[in-house]
């Protein structure tokens, strides 16, 4: 079976067309099918406990879904039923990334290695691109850049996991500063062009912040804030990208962004701009606080 456009649409934020493909088929125990129809729910906050498809993945999502619900709470659930899904990438995946969220990032590379280096191709290219995201946000960009390069060489790759293989790729590149991100233009141009939504534009308006090229990020930002966009369904979920993207182009055109930081703490408290302004805070006002005493 072909997945490029399913592949396609669900990695270009377009998850409303993901469920629309997947509905053509009527196949519940196909994983490929059921690993994103899930996902996309989740993205679109339409999950909901006991609608998961039957199958050996089912029980993954159902216990992914309830671990999201208290993620301070044990993994033990999940983990029963990954175990019960004979450990493929599809479920490692999901795995990984509860791990991920508790904070237990070495763990959760481990897992996904496991995951990467089974004999099973369906899910490894899923898999890699999230280990590739554990390794940079442990702050391995090295490690990163090795397991992409050893997947590439040693896995067959098809041409409907090739935006999947481009994504990590060019997280690797954002990573690595802005001597190499003009290699990441032609492919989020492309991107924006072929599948417009909120998530391509997002990673093409970070392009043009990261190398400060103004007046085309704030194009992309009065285009993201036009109705057309705003109404859209996944609006919802990517505001507060929009907003963090935002407050940096108003700090790099010489503004101040206090008005928009309070909105996205309204908005989104658990926003990594968020928490890291909190942090800088406190850290400054423990260096004014040794130096007044």
């Amino acid at each position: 079976m072909d997945y490029f456009t399913i592949k396609q649409q669900f990695y270009t934020g377009n998850y409303e067309e993901v469920l629309k493909e997947v509905a053509k088929f009527n196949k519940t125990e196909d994983e490929t099918l059921v690993y994103y129809k899930n996902r996309a729910l989740m993205a679109l906050s339409q999950f909901s406990e006991g609608c998961a498809d039957t199958g050996t993945l089912g029980p993954v999502f159902e216990a992914y879904y309830q671990f999201l619900g208290k993620p301070s709470g044990s993994i033990s659930a999940l983990e029963t039923a990954v175990e019960g899904a004979g450990r493929s990438p599809f479920a490692l995946n999901l795995l990984v990334s509860a791990l991920t969220i508790q904070g237990e990032l070495d763990t959760a590379l481990d897992v996904a290695v496991e995951g990467i280096d089974s004999d099973e191709s369906q899910g490894t290219a899923e898999l890699l691109l999230t280990a590739i995201q554990v390794t940079l946000l442990n702050n391995q960009p090295s490690v990163a850049t090795t397991m992409f390069e050893n997947f590439q060489a040693l896995q067959e790759s098809s041409n409907e996991d090739e935006i999947i293989l481009n994504l990590a790729e060019s997280y690797i590149n954002f990573n690595q500063g802005k001597e190499i991100t003009g290699s990441n233009f032609y492919f989020y141009e492309e991107l924006s062009q072929s599948f417009p939504s909120w998530k391509t534009q997002l990673g093409l308006l970070n392009l043009h912040l990261q190398q400060t090229n103004l007046p085309e990020a704030k194009t992309i930002i009065d285009m993201l804030q036009d109705e057309f966009y705003d109404s859209k369904q996944e609006s919802q979920i990517y505001k507060p990208d929009l907003l963090a993207s935002e407050i940096t182009y108003t700090i790099l055109s010489g503004g101040n962004a206090s008005e928009l930081r309070s909105q996205l703490q309204q908005l989104k408290p658990s926003h990594p701009l968020c928490i890291n302004n909190i942090e800088n805070n406190k850290s400054f006002d423990q260096i004014v606080e040794k130096y007044s005493a």
